[in-house]
């Protein structure tokens, strides 16, 4: 995966793809502009052959449906893991524009979020962000991030239902050099 590929996984609409088929496990571009239904299907078209293109996601298999075969989407194997394995190959200013991209699209997902009917009549429960500083080891560090991966892994496989929303929570770790 190039660093082009690794900037177009950050398109709000291609998130909105990519979530779809993390919920989803596989899915038909139908079945994605039925899931996101606010955007124009040219649109959509173009960001799933984007994604394709890139090797983000994958076609699985085709249904024939009425003599045209439809393909069936899910993503890669661990596409995450391809990112950080080209994390180390990337120059300061590349990781620092993916960076910046990142917060961006938190930033739009979040002021999309505030804007929903009824969300800020109870924002404790709707939206949260924190932050804090902790002193760790490099070992401690990464026995913390893999009990908070555990802990969100117990939920990964959450099936739609009544009263569910799709949330998103982000983390970035930094180091900051103390003296």
């Amino acid at each position: 995966m190039n660093i082009a590929a690794i900037r177009s996984i950050l398109d709000p609409v291609r998130i909105r793809i990519i979530q779809q088929l993390s919920m989803k496990k596989t899915a038909t571009t139908k079945e994605l502009a039925l899931a996101c239904g606010d955007i124009p299907q040219a649109t959509l078209y173009r960001h799933v052959n984007g994604l394709l293109k890139n090797g983000v996601i994958q076609v699985v298999s085709e249904n024939k449906v009425r003599g045209i075969l439809e393909k069936v989407y899910a993503i890669r194997e661990n596409p995450s893991q391809t990112v950080n394995d080209q994390i180390g190959t990337i120059t300061v200013e590349e990781l620092s524009t993916i960076f910046s991209q990142f917060i961006l699209n938190i930033v739009a997902e979040f002021n999309s979020c505030i804007t929903v009917p009824g969300v800020m009549g109870n924002v404790k429960k709707n939206i949260g962000f924190s932050s804090m500083s902790l002193l760790l080891t490099d070992e401690e560090m990464i026995k913390t991030m893999k009990e908070l991966n555990q802990v969100f892994m117990k939920r990964i496989d959450n099936q739609a239902a009544p009263g569910r929303k799709l949330r998103k929570i982000s983390t970035i770790l930094t180091t900051t050099q103390r003296s």
